[in-house]
């Protein structure tokens, strides 16, 4: 029977990591811009940020830095892309590009972590990147499909639907 939970931290990052999907889920899917959505967006930012700081020290599975810290590093920097664009929002044309796409990564990066975690302790460490990078490529290639589909307008595409509505309503 594999072993689930090795330490206290195993114990804070499954606790994170379970926020931090449902945080995230709820946001993917609910309304953007809102109220509901910001809450949501500093709990998933909090969970994430524990999530990754915890998982900076596990080395379970390799017993040394490995392949999925190189993943907690990805996320790391796709959370501070989603962060950063935010807080840039004044200065940045297309923060809310920026914005989508490192939250957009950030989301996809956890259900593939989940796949991961999932996969590994099923099978022995040689199957390692056949039965768990194999369906982890998979999530990717899905959740870059889905944020290609809903990647929202840059500043000069949204300017010019705006003219675009103004000279139609001047018409009218």
């Amino acid at each position: 029977m594999p072993v689930f939970l090795h330490s206290s931290t195993s114990m804070v990052h499954l606790l994170a990591v379970a926020l931090a999907l449902m945080a995230g889920t709820a946001i993917v899917l609910g309304p953007k811009a809102t109220g509901q959505h910001r809450r949501l967006g500093r709990v998933y930012v909090g969970s994430m940020a524990m999530v990754l700081l915890t998982a900076f020290r596990m080395y379970f599975l390799f017993g040394r830095f490995g392949v999925v810290h190189w993943g907690a590093v990805g996320s790391t920097l796709a959370l501070g892309v989603g962060t950063g664009a935010v807080l840039c929002r004044p200065v940045l044309a297309a923060w809310r590009q920026w914005h989508y796409l490192g939250m957009g990564a950030s989301v996809t990066g956890l259900y593939a972590a989940l796949v991961v975690e999932s996969t590994y302790r099923l099978f022995p460490v040689a199957y390692f990147w056949w039965v768990t990078l194999g369906p982890a490529a998979a999530v990717f290639l899905a959740g870059g499909l889905v944020l290609r589909r809903h990647f929202p307008p840059g500043p000069q595409r949204e300017a010019a639907r705006d003219s675009m509505r103004q000279l139609t309503a001047h018409r009218a």
